[in-house]
């Protein structure tokens, strides 16, 4: 029924029946105004609810209530459900992860179903629960995920300053900023010109030693890491590989170093164990010893230093607590893994998508990856104060792992060498050549 209809039911009726009378002519104009009121008051009701608002500028507008800004490529629908699944979460705080997880849920799936597009599989059928778990029938799907204390990989970045070159006795400091003590993990290099002898590593602040009871020579490369056996029950068993083969069996720990103190091979832990990188700083020292049966004279120290023992600098260091610069030893890296405090990451697989051809876009960028940068800001604004927030995009891959190992056909052995002094070998005498003292006649 418009206006017209009821105005002329509040008249008598025999002002209300003609049509072309001059009272329903004025009637009819009253209605129109009153009709165009009614539609700008319905604009104005739908300005006010985002479900309903059809300016762009009018969402921006109810966004700031909440502090939201509207990023440059987002059209008013991908604004629109950004907002619609933005705002919930800063009203109820978004500091858990339960908020989070269904920040995420809802701004990829609304997106999803106003841009008829598909930005991760699977994602439509399920609910909230489901969609950060793997389906019972398939256990390699990888759905969302959210991670509270990510680990990370952490790299020495004083030994990579330093292009990893390290004398003997060097020392230097590593701090492990993760919620509890981790392990660390090690690549030895031989170095051109020397012969990397029996190379020892120790963790000063835990007493704990590594070393390799092997010669590395320029080229040969040793990486030391967590045993493929290493379980709950003994989560620092090492492994070795040198140059890509197994080498465990040359390797030894021990702990409880003590400067100065003979290494002996009784002290060894059974099985060699990594070396732990405590909470904190831990201050690392490069050492070298000799064993018997190494092959290495002239290339490693046949006792443990001091702890007063450093490598000679002048005017820093004493005469009689000091070494001769030995040079450059190996080429040493380190890394360890983390557990980072007061941080969380949102893992979203992005293994397929599929846009419409015709999608309308403010920007020339593919609608996944605006899509990507909006959940990136926004996950930005909803994490506490102090909180580290990540958003990693998981692509497709497939990896097939493979080494290619070359070997020579000849055998190498390194030269000995060592001070013995001189001597001269004389026997007879010859006439005019030899002198009376240094010569032997029969």
């Amino acid at each position: 029924m418009n206006h017209l209809k009821r105005l002329q039911d509040l008249l008598p009726p025999a002002y209300s029946i003609a049509a072309d009378s001059i009272l329903t002519a004025l009637l009819d104009i009253a209605a129109m105004e009153m009709e165009i009121f009614q539609e700008d008051l319905d604009r104005v009701r739908q300005s006010h609810w985002i479900e309903s608002v059809y300016r762009l500028e009018d969402a921006e507008k109810l966004a700031a209530l909440l502090g939201i800004k509207r990023l440059a490529w987002e059209t008013l629908p991908t604004f629109r459900e950004r907002l619609i699944a933005l705002a919930p979460a800063l009203l109820e705080g978004a500091t858990g992860p339960n908020e989070i997880k269904q920040f995420v849920y809802d701004y990829i799936s609304r997106c999803e179903r106003v841009l008829s597009s598909t930005f991760m599989l699977g994602l439509r059928n399920v609910t909230l629960e489901q969609a950060y778990e793997p389906p019972a029938d398939r256990p390699l799907f990888r759905p969302l995920r959210l991670l509270e204390n990510p680990r990370i990989v952490r790299r020495s970045s004083g030994l990579a300053a330093r292009g990893g070159k390290v004398p003997y006795l060097y020392r230097w400091q590593e701090i492990n900023r993760g919620l509890s003590d981790t392990l660390a993990r090690f690549a030895i290099s031989g170095v051109q010109g020397r012969r990397t002898s029996v190379p020892i590593l120790v963790n000063l602040t835990t007493g704990d030693l590594i070393g390799f009871m092997e010669t590395l020579r320029f080229g040969d490369t040793l990486e030391l890491s967590v045993s493929e056996s290493a379980d709950s029950q003994n989560p620092r068993l090492a492994a070795a590989a040198r140059n890509g083969r197994d080498a465990t069996a040359s390797l030894f720990s021990t702990s409880g170093f003590t400067f100065g103190a003979p290494l002996l091979k009784e002290q060894f832990d059974p099985k060699p164990l990594l070396p732990r990188l405590a909470r904190g700083p831990n201050e690392w020292v490069n050492l070298s010893a000799g064993f018997y049966g190494v092959k290495g004279l002239d290339h490693f120290f046949f006792s443990i230093a001091g702890d007063d023992l450093r490598e000679g600098v002048f005017d820093q260091t004493f005469f009689d607590e000091a070494l001769f610069p030995s040079g450059t030893v190996a080429q040493l890296e380190m890394e360890w893994t983390e557990t980072e405090p007061a941080a969380f990451e949102v893992h979203v697989p992005r293994c397929i998508v599929r846009e419409p051809q015709d999608l309308d876009l403010a920007l020339d960028v593919p609608a996944y990856e605006q899509i990507a940068e909006g959940l990136r800001d926004s996950i930005l604004e909803l994490h506490a104060a102090g909180v580290s927030a990540r958003t990693v995009f998981e692509p497709f891959r497939d990896i097939q792992r493979q080494k290619v190992r070359a070997q020579v056909s000849w055998i190498i052995i390194d030269p000995e060498q060592g001070p013995a002094g001189i001597d001269r070998f004389e026997l007879g005498g010859r006439f005019g050549s030899s002198p009376l003292g240094g010569s032997r006649f029969g």
